[in-house]
């Protein structure tokens, strides 16, 4: 096994399309670009079919879609021919269940409480439900369970290999039935039982299992599952059993040399994250890189003593995008957005209206079940126990509406000096935003936080604490970012939209913090769970370098369409396809482009959950977008619109293109591990999941870096739609990560103060240096001269310009910029 951390990893998604054999043929071009280790989405078994890998049915097992422990050995084989290592993702906190692939699941249905594994998944078996004690709701069903009963969706059979009586849901859903009541029943009972639906009903209420309609686990769920997902079941890795199962393959894997580093999925989840950390980091070793999946708040630290490598880095593309957004369009484009979209509340008013809702809604069930656990701990003591479960639910719905980061870590020691801050705004945000909710309940969840002095007090803090990531990730995420589009550049996992922009002094200084505590955390742009991609948001980020242009354009655009004939749709959904189609535009119409933007629409307008949402879709309004869409399109109504959008396009994509530029060099210089999501070394213009998971041309991409890997990139510019210009300057700063590892891994860091339009900063490891500097907004006009000059010690370098050529005198001036906006030095 490598001891050598990554220097730039390569995220590849598996799929039973997409195989350890591709990635395997892929080595060579990976090593060329200068990629050192291969970032894998999950490679355990998932249900079949699974195109991402994360509803894991078996974390024992590699997954046959994907191929054989062979096939694997011979990916890893061909990597490291290259000298390139493996990262893998693993996924602690739940299972794919449903359906009859989950050998552990189906083990608990029908044993129950019983079963061996009753413990693996996080299961309430005693809830104050009706109708639930002692059985684990099922709710997979599409139609009541009544209707699915008449119906015949319903439907008894004995399997054939080992006699084992079942109830199958939809032809999909394996139910066993207990051993109990399977005595009972014969072969020659199971027409009869399928025919007879009061007896077959009978059988059914005798199971460790109550069916029920998939809506219903908004109310009654009684197992922790994965946000609202309810096929995907979270599970007790806390335990020592689970913990083991889990981690086999991985750490065997380790053990063998096969791979060299771990990502984990979804930290929050877990019990007790910081634990869980610790006993990872003792049984994978320290050499073993470890990142995990988590979504800091603005100026939120990663916790220092969890023994792990950083994070998969959301926080970075959360700052390099604003730091691209011209601060002087936030005004013309606030006031803007009000008038044409009539949107008037504030991206915090629509944050806190959301993370309510969806625990009115969607995770009612888990707050209700908290709600009980505090009640109990409520009545123990005298000056607690008058205060109601209703009063505590209200209590824990206005602190963790009020909670401003995903969760807080507080364990068995009690809360962290941060976790105490956290609390005491939470709790006192809360009182002020919510006066009719009963004070002494809201102290009480606060003091339950502050002094988890008892098993059951920790318990109950360490459930809410599991909690609060789901209120965030569903009423932020999922329905509050796509609710305010003011510049939807700004709108994806990691950020919130009223931070428009970010001042160079800041974006040093997370740089600068990033050095210190965790320097190979990693920087990522792009990812499986992005709302739209890098280069997508770098288009829509120019945009507020032509504000006035475009608001002129859009009402322009808008009733030119309406004229046309579209279909009335509301103004905010035109706003937002206008920009989807900034992003995402290939200069000119491509024949997927329109289904793509289709797509993307209707699932914002159901993540929105305003005028169309997942439980009941609005189908009529959505083909009145996809209509609107179509035409703006495609056909001779729309060619008026599209003769505009393109002119205006065209003036805008050079701005765009130097979003890009600037967004990789930076990624690829700062501190940290670069991650380059699959096929983005290409410009990378999807639009929210799944069309950031579609297939990618690695033959187009392994072509034009033959072509023009050593190509002059001023050159290279002047056609910048076919994405030559990001691959060469791609593979040019990934040469120079292999070339000066040391000033990368463990340079300085040093901010160079310069302008409000240029980002430059210093990195230097012994006898090496290495000199940044981007300019932002180009749309700007720059002040000549720029009002630095170098230090005597630096002048007395030699420096060679890395991406235009040629040597460099810092002491005549700084002659940077001369055909591209990002300028890298290397002195010696």
């Amino acid at each position: 096994m490598s001891a050598s951390p990554p220097r730039a990893t390569y995220r590849l998604q598996l799929t039973p399309q997409f195989r350890f054999t591709d990635v395997a043929a892929l080595a060579p071009y990976l090593a060329r670009l200068g990629i050192s280790h291969v970032y894998l989405s999950p490679i355990t078994r998932a249900r079949s079919g699974s195109t991402h890998g994360y509803d894991v049915v078996d974390h024992g097992a590699i997954n046959p879609e994907l191929g054989t422990p062979a096939d694997f050995e011979s990916m890893a084989a061909a990597l490291r021919a290259e000298g390139l290592g493996i990262i893998l993702d693993i996924v602690p906190n739940h299972m794919g269940v449903g359906g009859d692939e989950n050998r552990f699941w189906l083990d608990v249905l029908k044993h129950g409480e019983a079963s061996r594994y009753a413990g693996w998944f996080d299961i309430d078996w005693h809830p104050p439900t009706p109708g639930l004690y002692g059985k684990l709701l099922v709710p997979f069903l599409g139609v009541s369970y009544g209707e699915a009963l008449e119906s015949g969706v319903l439907e008894l059979r004995r399997d054939a290999v080992t006699g084992d009586f079942a109830v199958w849901a939809h032809d999909h859903h394996c139910l066993p039935l207990s051993p109990a009541t399977s005595a009972g029943v014969g072969d020659a009972d199971v027409g009869r039982l399928n025919a007879d639906k009061a007896a077959l009903d009978a059988l059914i209420a005798r199971q460790h299992w109550r069916l029920a309609k998939a809506s219903v686990a908004d109310d009654e769920i009684n197992y922790r599952r994965f946000f609202i997902v309810s096929d995907l079941a979270g599970i007790s890795v806390e335990r020592d059993d689970v913990f083991e199962y889990v981690h086999r393959l991985p750490l065997d894997l380790l053990r063998e040399g096969l791979i060299d580093g771990l990502r984990v999925d979804h930290i929050d989840g877990l019990y007790d994250p910081k634990s869980y950390c610790r006993r990872l980091r003792e049984a994978a070793g320290q050499a073993t890189y470890i990142v995990v999946e988590k979504i800091l708040a603005e100026d939120e630290p990663l916790r220092a003593d969890w023994s792990v490598d950083g994070t998969t880095g959301y926080e970075f593309s959360s700052l390099v995008i604003p730091l691209l957004v011209d601060p002087e369009a936030e005004v013309p484009l606030r006031r803007f957005y009000r008038r044409f979209c009539g949107v008037n509340d504030t991206p915090a008013e629509i944050e806190h209206a959301m993370k309510r809702r969806i625990m009115d809604r969607e995770l009612a069930a888990e707050l209700s079940a908290l709600s009980w656990r505090f009640a109990r701990l409520a009545v123990r003591e005298p000056a607690t126990q008058d205060i109601t479960r209703r009063a505590l639910r209200a209590a824990l719905r206005a602190f963790i509406t009020a909670l401003p980061v995903y969760r807080t870590y507080v364990d068995a020691a009690g809360p962290s000096p941060a976790d105490s801050a956290l609390i005491d705004r939470s709790r006192r945000d809360a009182g002020a935003q919510h006066p009719e909710v009963d004070a002494a309940a809201l102290d009480f969840v606060a003091d339950v936080l502050r002094a988890p002095d008892s098993g059951e007090r920790l318990d109950a803090a360490l459930r809410l604490q599991q909690l609060t990531g789901p209120v965030m990730a569903k009423g932020l995420e999922d329905t509050a970012l796509y609710r305010f589009n003011r510049l939807i550049a700004l709108n994806d996992v990691g950020e919130r939209p009223d931070r428009f922009s970010l001042p160079v002094e800041a974006f040093h200084a997370a740089n600068a913090e990033r050095a210190r505590a965790f320097p190979r955390s990693m920087l990522g742009t792009s990812s499986h769970d992005s709302k739209r991609g890098e280069d997508t948001r770098c288009r829509i980020a120019a945009l507020s370098g032509r504000a006035g242009a475009w608001t002129t354009a859009v009402p322009t655009w808008f009733g030119a369409l309406r004229a046309a004939g579209a279909p009335s749709i509301h103004p905010d959904d035109a706003y937002l396809f206008f920009q989807l189609l900034i992003g995402a535009w290939p200069g000119g119409v491509s024949g997927d482009l329109k289904d793509r933007m289709i797509g993307a629409m209707r699932k914002s307008l159901r993540e929105a959950r305003l005028r169309s949402d997942w439980a009941h879709p609005d189908e009529e309004y959505e083909e009145k977008v996809a209509s609107f869409v179509t035409l703006a399109l495609e056909g001779e109504r729309g060619k008026a619109f599209r003769a505009d959008f393109e002119r205006f396009e065209a003036r805008l994509g050079p701005s765009g293109v130097h979003n890009s530029l600037i967004q990789t060099t930076l990624k690829l210089t700062v501190p940290g591990v670069p991650d380059i999501y699959q096929g983005a070394e290409l410009f990378e213009q999807s639009m929210v999941d799944p069309d950031n998971r579609r297939p990618v041309d690695f033959a187009v991409r392994q072509d034009l870096l033959r072509r023009y890997e050593e190509a002059p990139l001023g050159e290279l510019l002047d056609h910048w739609r076919d994405g030559a210009i990001k691959l060469a300057l791609t593979a040019r700063l990934l040469g120079l990560r292999k070339r000066l590892p040391e000033v990368f891994a463990r340079g300085s860091y040093e901010p160079i103060p310069v302008s409000e339009e240029i980002c430059a900063f210093l990195r230097r490891h012994g006898a090496n240096a290495l000199l940044v500097a981007v300019r932002l907004y180009p749309w700007r006009k720059l002040a000549e001269p720029t009002g630095w000059r170098a230090p005597a010690e630096l002048g007395e370098r030699h420096w060679t310009d890395v991406l235009a050529g040629g040597a460099v005198d810092l002491n005549a001036g700084w002659p940077l910029f001369r055909e591209l906006p990002v300028s890298v030095l290397v002195g010696d």
